[in-house]
């Protein structure tokens, strides 16, 4: 079971290798509730002992009824995003980016794979 379910995510993850995701203003309304209501639940996943869990909930209440998305979050999900471009970068480039193994560490909670499963795929238009 475990086995089979770390594939799963394992293939989820290489799909997105060398994919584009959008920045947070090119998000939809919908695609911004999205991201924080599955960051919500992924946050505290990983950390369930975590006192931020109840602010974070607490922020994503009543969205539809806004018709909007907490502003806060589209801080997390570009530190995401960035991240999650520049481990691309490392991983995937000729530069000497060592500079920024450093980085990526000093960022720990957002680091987490599972967090950049949340950012969304730019889609090509044909």
């Amino acid at each position: 079971m475990l086995r089979s379910s770390l594939q799963v995510s394992s293939i989820r993850r290489h799909r997105h290798v060398g994919s584009s995701f959008k920045k947070w203003h090119d998000l939809t309304v919908p695609e911004r509730q999205q991201f924080v209501n599955d960051f919500v639940e992924n946050y505290k996943k990983q950390y369930p002992g975590s006192k931020t869990n109840v602010s974070l909930k607490g922020l994503a209440l009543d969205m539809k009824g806004f018709g909007d998305a907490p502003a806060v979050f589209g801080i997390f999900y570009n530190d995401i995003w960035m991240l999650r471009k520049q481990k691309y970068e490392m991983l995937y480039t000729n530069i000497d980016n060592s500079y920024l193994r450093n980085n990526i560490k000093e960022h720990g909670r957002f680091s987490h794979e599972s967090f950049h499963d949340l950012l969304v795929e730019e889609h090509e238009k044909n």
